[in-house]
């Protein structure tokens, strides 16, 4: 069994070197930042209990470093909330579906950590408008996010081809759903995979069209504040244990019992050797960020095939994807 944590005697002069992994075990809990009524990134389910790809990445991040998922605090951000929250140290990691940029990373003292996800900018809009493609949207009222990359995008976009929109701008995430419902605006814009998740959760799916284009291609994932390195190693290598764990046919349901004769690659993942030292976690880290949200593939399973999404660039790299991990040695 691999339930028990430990930490190795070195392993405490490693955490005095992370400031935030030094809060976290003082505290208790991991602080996530994510957006709300995102799906399949975060949402809470009818009992208020947060589900999604995020989500399940904040659980394997407090399972690999206090040894239990549930230590985890989830934080609703918004668009504009969000840099400031993790800036701040308000939280200390940021999923809410944000967008991997230069700008993001060179002016605000912030560094992607680990991508869970590639998706794009797409559109909804109501399927009795007659619209059938983009470039059909001249002159439409657009419901965006204020200050975000779906803005500028958007922006560029349109005037890339003359076309003229009027934007509609909104903060909160849910306002936008609301104002999208109600009419306020023809088209709902933000990254496709959320936009499916939100077509696919209407009680009448078929009302609403998801339009064929895809203007972006974008890497989703994890923010932290620059400087804080271990930190950074810990969130990093973590995401890029689940994906390992694909790769290697480990699942919550054999992370316990990997047979009989486990590969070298395996033994690694599961704690032989000194990987998780090295950052500060004990040696099982991994196995219990992986026993607690199953390896890459079973996260999208539980969190995104429900919605019918396709895996699409998701897919492991030997399988067509983008989804790859550098070797755990």
């Amino acid at each position: 069994m691999l339930a028990s944590i430990s930490f190795p005697a070195g392993d405490g002069a490693h955490a005095q070197g992370s400031p935030t992994l030094a809060a976290i075990r003082a505290r208790g809990s991991v602080i996530c930042g994510v957006q709300s009524n995102n799906p399949p990134f975060s949402l809470p389910d009818s009992r208020g209990v947060w589900r999604g790809m995020d989500v399940d990445s904040c659980r394997a991040l407090a399972a690999a470093v206090l040894g239990d998922p549930e230590k985890v605090n989830i934080r609703p951000i918004t668009g504009l909330t969000r840099f400031p929250a993790v800036q701040g140290g308000d939280i200390d990691v940021l999923f809410g579906s944000t967008t991997w940029t230069t700008t993001r990373e060179t002016q605000l003292g912030l560094i992607f950590a680990a991508t869970n996800f590639f998706s794009g900018q797409g559109f909804l809009v109501r399927r009795s408008l007659g619209i059938s493609h983009l470039t059909e949207l001249d002159g439409a009222t657009v419901c965006v996010p204020p200050g975000s990359t779906t803005e500028v995008i958007l922006q560029e976009w349109f005037r890339a081809h003359r076309l003229a929109f009027q934007p509609i701008l909104i903060d909160d995430p849910n306002e936008i759903i609301r104002a999208f419902l109600a009419g306020r605006c023809d088209v709902y814009t933000r990254d496709m995979t959320a936009l499916s998740g939100f077509r696919t959760s209407q009680p009448n799916p078929d009302d609403f069209l998801l339009l064929p284009e895809n203007i972006t291609m974008e890497p989703l994932g994890a923010w932290i504040r620059k400087g804080d390195d271990q930190w950074l190693d810990v969130i990093r290598w973590t995401q890029f244990a689940l994906i390992w764990a694909e790769q290697q046919g480990v699942t919550a349901a054999t992370v316990d019992n990997p047979g009989a004769a486990p590969s070298s690659d395996v033994r690694r993942l599961l704690g032989e050797g000194d990987i998780g030292p090295t950052m500060g976690l004990d040696r099982l880290w991994a196995a219990r960020a992986i026993r607690a949200v199953g390896n890459y593939g079973e996260m999208w399973e539980r969190n995104a095939a429900p919605y019918g999404l396709s895996r699409g660039l998701n897919r492991l790299w030997d399988q067509g994807g983008l989804m790859y991990s550098p070797p755990l040695r």
